[in-house]
Parts: structure tokens; C-alpha cells; sequence
């Protein structure tokens, strides 16, 4: 775990990475170093050294790490003077690096802003006591673009966990599309939904290691039909009745604990018709619809790779809905899947969004979802890996709903 952090060090071109951890305040460093240190506790990592530097109420603690005592070495101390002197010392043999990296957020995400103000204003204080003492100068830098380095890439294990819970997903909104009838109400789809749910994730409990499952997030899934096709992607269902004629808007995810403790999640949109008497496939403007979504999503997943920054993918898939004649979606056209339904990482968004603006990363785990904003329209979403594009390589083909009406 040390080597990935000092690995990232490197390719950033940075020096010194601080953290501080109260209480496992900070995850980062009880992800990548332990959870078994509960007092105040500095972590100053290096390109070559890690120092951990420890309250005396925990050094029984460091019994129960194991690190290579030549790359990882530990200090503990009573006092703030023991403290002083200390972080002098290792400051000093890191040859008074100018710049230092701590765990703030300068994008206003929580996801990067892990420490407190007042740590910030503790650890800065007296990381910068040896400086003013020696006179030399120090700037203090967030380290969030090394966390969304470590965190959105998704390890070889999680990415197959996630291709099966795609699957799964995908297989719940098919068989939910089959039992949903002319004449539901969008609640009683949502019921339809969750007892498919229940039925088919029984299945799959107590095998491919899945332990449990819930819906990925509290008002899961979304349902609009026809008209409410407008009012936005976040609406919740209502009591209007599904019309012959109408489109049909699902976003689904689940939620699965695996029997290592790892908790993966997906999201999905699916866009569906229903038949008016007589027809036996939709019309052309519902296909024009349905083609634009697909063809956008095509076009982005294209555009996809490591290093792209993520607003040119939400161009390339926005622009595709524009020039069909939709307006425009007020909101981003993608977002890291996998640890989180919303997960860390680059948003693909205009490029006035400052979470747009970072990169795609090797091995993580997008979503796509363009959306046509009006009466009738639709949204897709797919989750796409920009190395191996999974379900990219599935035929997509519009959901006809056939059957009777009620």
C-alpha cells in the first residue's frame, strides 16, 4: 500500500505528503496505512520514507503493523515538545522541502476535503514551526489530485464484481419491463421493480461471493412516464398511469456487500415504449429519441480513454443531443460508479465544472447518461471501464412494452 502512495508521489512530481489522523478521521490513511492507531497521529510520506509519527498512549499499537522497519520508520511522543522536536528532525532530513501536501479540497468536494479546518490550522502550525525557526519558506498544497489518482481506479477484482452486478442489473430492468402493464401507475412500477428485485437477487445471494443487497440509493428505482419525461431525472414517481403511447424512463442501481466486506454499487437508465393498438414498433420521433441517446453514448464511449479530461467527453456527448434539435440537460453527462453510486473521481460535465477539468483514470469506471428533456423523451445510462467497454459491446435495442391493457 505504501509503495502506491509513494508511487503517485512520483508521477505527480511531488515531494512530501502529510496526513493526520484523529479517531480515524482521515480514510485515506486508515485505507492505505491502519486503523489501529486511535490517538493523533502524523504521517509524513516521502518518495523514499514513510515516518509515522505517534501519540505514547498508542505505540503498543505499532506491534500489530508490519512494514519494512528500512522504509517505514516510527516515532512516538508524550509531550508537544517531544512532538517539536521530532517533526524538526525528519523535516530536516527531507531537506526542508518547500512544498508540502495535505488532505483539503480546493473544489469543494467532500470527497477530497478530509481534514477539519481546525486540523488544518493545528498541523500547518506546527509543521511550519521548524521552517520559521531556520528561516526557510514552505507552501502548503491540497494532495487531492493524488487521491482521485488512488481512489477512481478500480482494481481487477472490483471491475469483474461490477461487470457481474451490471449484468444483474440489466437482467432486473429486463424482466420488470415485461411485467409492466398498460394502465400502472409509476408507484406501482417502483413496486413491480423492487419485489423483481427481491427475486432475482435471491438468486444470487450466497453465490459469487454476494452476502447482501439493497437498492443503490434511498428512492431507488426512479420512474417517469410520458409528460413527466420533462420534469427531470431526479423526480419522484407519481401516480400517473402508464398510456399506450407514452415512453418510459428507468434509473436503477443496486447496492451488493460481498463476503470480504467490499460494497459495490451500479447505475443505470433504461428508456422504453409502449405500444399504442396497432403499432408494432415505436414511431419515428420516439426512435429518433432512442437513436440520439444510443448514438451520443457510442460517440463518448469513443472519446474515452486515460489522460482525456473529462469535460471534452461531455462535449462530444452533448453536442450529439443538440444537434438533433433536444435541448440542452442541465446536468453532468457522467460520474465515477463503483465504490459509490455518485463515486470519487473526474464528473464529465461542461468545463466550467472544476471536477470536470481532471483527467480520466486508467481502470475506473464511468457512467454515461445523455437525456432528451422533454414530453416523452427518455434517458440511457451505461456504465463504461474506458479500457474494456462492457456493455458497449451489448446490442441495445429499444424495451417495447406488449402487454394487455389492465
Amino acid at each position: 500500500m505504501t509503495c502506491l502512495i509513494q508511487n503517485v508521489l512520483k508521477k505527480y512530481n511531488k515531494n512530501i505528503w502529510v496526513m493526520y489522523n484523529n479517531e480515524n478521521s482521515d480514510r485515506i490513511f486508515c485505507k492505505y496505512f491502519t486503523k489501529h492507531l486511535a490517538s493523533n497521529t502524523i504521517c509524513i510520506i516521502s518518495t523514499q520514507k514513510v515516518y509515522i509519527i505517534l501519540s505514547s498512549l498508542d505505540k503498543d499499537n505499532v506491534e500489530k503493523l508490519k512494514y519494512d522497519p528500512k522504509k517505514v520508520q516510527f516515532f512516538s511522543y508524550k509531550s508537544r515538545d517531544e512532538l517539536d522536536v521530532i517533526l524538526e528532525n525528519i523535516i530536516a532530513d527531507l531537506n526542508f522541502s518547500n512544498k508540502i501536501c495535505l488532505n483539503f479540497s480546493t473544489m469543494s468536494d467532500r470527497n477530497t476535503d478530509i481534514m477539519s479546518h481546525g486540523d488544518y490550522v493545528y498541523l500547518t502550525k506546527i509543521l511550519k514551526k521548524p521552517y520559521l525557526k531556520y528561516k526557510k519558506k514552505v507552501k502548503f498544497e491540497s494532495a487531492e489530485k493524488m487521491i482521485y489518482d488512488l481512489e477512481s481506479r478500480k482494481t481487477e477484482k472490483e471491475i469483474n464484481r461490477l461487470k457481474l452486478l451490471a449484468d444483474i442489473t440489466n437482467r432486473i430492468l429486463e424482466e420488470t419491463f415485461k411485467k409492466i402493464q398498460i394502465g400502472d401507475n409509476e408507484i406501482q412500477i417502483v413496486n413491480k421493480t423492487k419485489r423483481i428485485t427481491d427475486e432475482i437477487m435471491k438468486l444470487y445471494v450466497g453465490s459469487n461471493d454476494i452476502v447482501s443487497y439493497d437498492m443503490a440509493w434511498e428512492n431507488c428505482p426512479i420512474v417517469l412516464t410520458g409528460i413527466n419525461l420533462a420534469k427531470g431525472g431526479h423526480s419522484l414517481p407519481s401516480t400517473k398511469k402508464l398510456f399506450r403511447g407514452d415512453t418510459i424512463y428507468f434509473d436503477f442501481g443496486i447496492k451488493a456487500t460481498f463476503s470480504d466486506e467490499m460494497v459495490l454499487y451500479t447505475d443505470m437508465q433504461r428508456m422504453g415504449y409502449a405500444l399504442k393498438k396497432n403499432e408494432f414498433s415505436p414511431p419515428k420521433q420516439v426512435m429518433k429519441v432512442f437513436n440520439t441517446l444510443v448514438n451520443s453514448i457510442s460517440d463518448g464511449i469513443d472519446e474515452m480513454r486515460p489522460g482525456v479530461k473529462a469535460y471534452k467527453v461531455d462535449k462530444v456527448v452533448r453536442d450529439e443531443i443538440i444537434k438533433a434539435g433536444y435541448p440542452e440537460y442541465n446536468h453532468a453527462t457522467g460520474h465515477p460508479v463503483g465504490k459509490e453510486v455518485h463515486d470519487i473521481g473526474a464528473i464529465i460535465s461542461i468545463k466550467k465544472s472544476k471536477l470536470a477539468n481532471l483527467e480520466l483514470i486508467e481502470n475506473g469506471i464511468y457512467t454515461l447518461e445523455p437525456r432528451v428533456n422533454i414530453s416523452n423523451g427518455g434517458s440511457i445510462e451505461d456504465i463504461d471501464n474506458e479500457i474494456t467497454s462492457y456493455l458497449e459491446k451489448q446490442e441495445i435495442k429499444p424495451c417495447k412494452i406488449l402487454s394487455k391493457e389492465n
